[in-house]
């Protein structure tokens, strides 16, 4: 993991706006000395699309193609403009409707997870964020999954309807292992060379280990509504969109 970015979208990720310093170029973009801009960072297998949103430098309105961590772990801006220069600054503005958006949908995804588990369920590969709200899991149910889907769906909604608070904190591996509720990737498997996990607390049913920003309470979900339900050789694709509330 790069040391050299300060990840603002972890610290608060209510924050829209940022002013950033340019420290580098890498990977056809640029690096940043903080961002608002999240990137899933790939060995915590809970993919979702980036951030994006544009930067003012150097006279210039760049807007955000792409944020991610490149093969040396560095967090990657990339825009379709010219390349600010090292030591310039740059005003960071976020696409806050998408963020929100994609905020929604993974604290649902750890929901859908804990569900899935109270059923008994086998999540076959790691879930997503997709886009749009939406929600990707391949799951094999002990049952008919046409009477279990209907449940999964309604009891991560019971679980949004408690209004609890989603909190987050750092915990060495052996403590994160007493915390993190069940999951299908085992917790060695995660950011294995760090000796401390970001976990996620969605409540009293989920704690998970994650890297977005997400939430600040589980009402924020709104309504859970199944999307897709596509038979699997071993399991069943299902999509789930998370809608923002009244």
């Amino acid at each position: 993991m790069s040391a050299v970015t300060q990840r603002l979208y972890l610290e608060d990720p209510r924050r829209k706006t940022a002013l950033a310093a340019v420290s580098g170029h890498a990977s056809g973009g640029f690096l940043l000395d903080k961002t608002i801009f999240h990137a899933a960072d790939p060995r915590y297998r809970h993919a979702q699309p980036c951030d994006l949103g544009h930067v003012l430098a150097e006279g210039h309105k760049l807007k955000l193609d792409r944020v991610f961590w490149d093969a040396k772990g560095r967090l990657v801006h990339k825009t379709s403009g010219p390349l600010p220069a090292v030591g310039a600054k740059a005003q960071l503005h976020l696409d806050a409707p998408r963020r929100e958006q994609q905020a929604r949908a993974h604290a649902a995804m750890h929901l859908l997870v804990a569900a899935l588990h109270e059923q008994l369920g086998l999540l076959l590969e790691a879930p997503a964020v997709v886009g749009g709200g939406e929600v990707r899991l391949t799951a094999r149910f002990r049952e008919d999954p046409r009477a279990a889907l209907p449940r999964l769906v309604a009891r991560a909604q019971e679980m949004a309807a408690t209004r609890e608070d989603v909190t987050a904190l750092w915990a060495p591996r052996d403590e994160a292992a007493k915390l993190a509720t069940p999951q299908d990737v085992a917790l060695d498997a995660i950011a294995p060379e760090e000796p401390t996990l970001r976990l996620a607390r969605c409540g009293a049913r989920s704690v998970l280990p994650c890297d977005a920003p997400l939430v600040a309470n589980l009402r924020e979900i709104g309504a859970l509504k199944l999307t897709l339900a596509q038979a699997r050789r071993d399991g069943i694709r299902l999509g789930v969109r998370a809608a923002a509330p009244p």
